[in-house]
Order: structure tokens, then sequence, then C-alpha cells
């Protein structure tokens, strides 16, 4: 792994924010799903995920037709996540096509997956912490427009707003669902 990319996603306080919220909740799992399906359908894409980044790797923590090596697991590397570019600069992150970037040409998913197409919006919480992305992948190369970009960037605060709905028992502002309506 590359210890700059590493140490550039090792922030503590955007870690320590990703640790205030249920991850592993089913019905937020069920959620983010729902928006991944509802994000592929409105840009016509195959493939939606809402990411998280860890320092060291990438959790899909919600997506639609995802497929081969992603389907098989939880995540990935980090150093193979176009999402990473979508935290480390704060902004979209955009590949119209992966094999003429000069960033991601080299990328193993490019080989494995044939992915050709990525648009990410970053996960950016009330605190200002980005959490990871909500992304759009195609194995077909894609022009991205800016109305595609700002959909993407509405799914992403929805998704952001899936996870303040869903605080971790560590967090301060977790309480349990009795204590509520839900």
């Amino acid at each position: 792994m590359s210890t700059l990319l590493h140490h550039r996603l090792a922030d503590k306080e955007r870690l320590a924010a990703l640790a205030c919220y249920d991850v592993d909740d089913a019905h937020l799992k069920q959620q983010l799903d729902a928006i991944a399906m509802r994000t592929a359908a409105h840009l016509h894409m195959p493939t939606a995920m809402t990411t998280l980044m860890l320092d060291n790797a990438m959790l899909i923590a919600g997506s639609h037709g995802v497929d081969g090596w992603l389907r098989g697991g939880p995540g990935g590397p980090a150093e193979w996540a176009f999402c990473a570019q979508t935290v480390l600069t704060r902004e979209p992150y955009i590949v119209s096509d992966a094999i003429t970037d000069p960033v991601q040409c080299t990328n193993p998913v490019v080989e494995l997956d044939g992915i050709r197409a990525y648009a990410g919006a970053p996960l950016i919480t009330p605190s200002g912490q980005v959490l990871g992305a909500h992304c759009v992948i195609d194995v077909e190369p894609h022009l991205f427009s800016d109305e595609e970009i700002a959909e993407l960037r509405a799914a992403a605060e929805d998704v952001v707003t899936a996870f303040e709905q869903h605080p971790s028992r560590n967090s301060p502002d977790y309480m349990p669902t009795f204590f509520t309506n839900g």
C-alpha cells in the first residue's frame, strides 16, 4: 500500500467522524441500497455504490449492480478505490475513460473488472468530515454532464442524511430506539 495514501486517509478526525455512525445497521444498509438503486436508474448507469474510506480500505456500505471482485466482499484496498480521490479532494471525482486516465489507467480494477467510467461525490458530514463517496461506475466510457454530477451530489446528501439517522452506540448523539419513536 502507498504510505502516502495511507497517511492522507488516516486523518484521526475523519476516522472518528466515521465511527459516529452505525454502519452495520440493517435498516441503514437498506436505505443506502435504495439510494444507490435510484442513483443508478436516474443516471442510466449499471452500478452505484456508497463507500466509506478507512485508512487502508474501502468499505461498501450500500450498492446496486455491484459485480466482479467487489461482489464477493465488503470492499477492497484503498489504493484500488477511485473513491479515495473523492475523499482526498473533497470534490466530485470524475473519470470518463479509465484506460486513458493518467491516474487510473494502471488501477487493477480497470484490468480486473474493466471499469472505464467513474463519478463520485463526497459524503461530507455536518461537521465537515468526508466519510467516503457516493458513486456510479460503468464498463463503458461515459462523459458526465453537469446535471448528472448535480444528481450525484444530491444523492450524496441523501446518503449523509441516512447516516445521521443511525448514530453509533459510541456517538454522543446515540439514543436507544426505546427512547424514540423509531
